[in-house]
């Protein structure tokens, strides 16, 4: 699959954009603060809603305005044309019914009924600057690495944290409501068994697809960063969710000699159920063992919606004890892994965009990179489209790479 086409309406800098692209190689190259960033975000947001710089969609609304679309025009591997939109609006926008924000989804000009049935239509891994985030900075950044990996694999996942987070909410709803908190009624704590269980439910389902997951991440991202590294340092992932569970899980799956089955194929459906109760007793029992403290506090306080994977180098975390190129290093690793796991498991190539990377990165690592793009539609930005000359020269495909000068928002192809 791959971009014809690029529409922006409103959406941070652009007010306006419509742009024919190539299959092959894109570079966009200008000074600073000229677009550039922003015309890939806007990309990375036609294909997977969310942007990979901010959570606010009201950040990337232009100035002035009540509503954004990106669109894309896609080409896919059978030769059939595809056309995605995605579009976010404020309760101001004309587009509003009842005075709330939201959201509309369009694949071939008809409404998504779920974000699930748009999500994995086209896959793109964008590599970037804030992917040093993924290592360095608080569990929520790990978290939606992983979860957006896992959705653009398995777009039902995504709907299995959409309602986990609504019951999360109903029940932190429930918390906060009740006042007294030295003697809490029966109605109340019937009300909170029933979310318990139900969060249980959910998260025994989410937890077997992030430990899946994060063990093939920790595989493949080792690989990569041996290659990198010359095999001086040893990176490894370890998922950390409620106490208890993954000692769990790891021994069923050893004891019932499944291990390489779940990893490739899945579990059995006598097997799945077995182990997804045993995971649903254990954070039920968990979550009943808080619950006083919980009504104190009126939150949540333990549950998948605090999991991480734990990052380390030769055993140690790498949030605490790494330097910075260590953390780039290890950063590439796992974005490598996640364009490699998506091949695994998704028939087409998916598009790659490589935002100001290239300066972030010695010669090793840049090489290390280009060579992992075979057959994949890139698009690049940069400062300086000849200081990255020699990568684009082994690039596949280089031969008809397309250069482009974005100055203020104005995007200029060259001939």
């Amino acid at each position: 699959m791959f971009i014809r086409s690029i529409h922006l309406e409103n959406f941070r800098n652009y007010g306006r954009l419509d742009l024919d692209v190539g299959p092959s190689v894109n570079i966009f190259y200008g000074n600073n603060a000229q677009g550039k960033t922003n015309l890939v975000e806007g990309i990375y947001v036609a294909s997977s809603i969310a942007s990979h710089r901010t959570s606010k969609d009201q950040d990337l609304i232009r100035f002035g305005e009540n509503e954004y679309k990106t669109s894309l025009e896609l080409t896919d591997d059978d030769g059939s044309n595809v056309q995605l939109s995605s579009c976010f609006y404020t309760e101001k926008s004309a587009l509003s019914r009842n005075g709330r924000t939201g959201r509309m989804l369009i694949v071939d000009n008809a409404p998504a009924d779920k974000i699930s049935d748009y999500i994995g239509i086209c896959n793109i891994v964008i590599f970037a600057p804030e992917d040093l985030n993924i290592v360095k900075n608080a569990p929520a950044y790990r978290r939606k690495f992983l979860n957006t990996l896992i959705s653009k694999i398995s777009p039902s996942y995504f709907n299995l944290l959409s309602n986990y987070s609504r019951l999360l909410a109903q029940k932190n709803a429930l918390l906060k409501s009740i006042k007294n908190t030295e003697n809490v009624s029966d109605a109340y704590n019937d009300q909170l068994d029933f979310w318990d269980f139900s969060l249980a439910e959910l998260s025994a389902e989410i937890i077997l697809k992030r430990f899946r997951f994060a063990k093939l991440i920790s595989d493949i991202a080792s690989r990569h960063h041996g290659s990198i590294s010359g095999g001086k340092e040893n990176l490894s992932i370890e998922y950390n969710t409620i106490f208890g569970v993954v000692g769990a899980l790891e021994t069923f799956l050893t004891k019932n000699s499944k291990y390489d089955d779940y990893m490739g194929k899945g579990l059995s459906e006598g097997d799945y159920g077995r182990i997804k109760g045993i995971i649903s007793d254990l954070v039920l029992a968990k979550l009943k063992s808080v619950r006083n403290y919980d009504i104190d506090k009126h939150i949540s306080s333990i549950g998948i919606h605090r999991d991480d994977i734990i990052i380390k180098l030769d055993d140690l975390e790498m949030k605490k004890f790494s330097s910075q190129g260590q953390q780039r290093t290890a950063a590439l690793a796992l974005k490598l892994s996640e364009l490699e796991i998506i091949k695994m498991f998704v028939s087409s190539t998916p598009i790659l965009i490589l935002d100001d990377v290239f300066s972030e990165l010695d010669k090793t690592r840049r090489m290390s990179l280009v060579s992992a793009m075979k057959g994949a539609q890139i698009f690049i930005t940069c400062t300086d489209k000849n200081m990255i000359g020699e990568e684009i020269d082994v690039m596949e495909g280089a031969d008809k790479a397309e250069f482009y000068r974005v100055d203020s928002g104005n995007i200029t192809k060259e001939a």
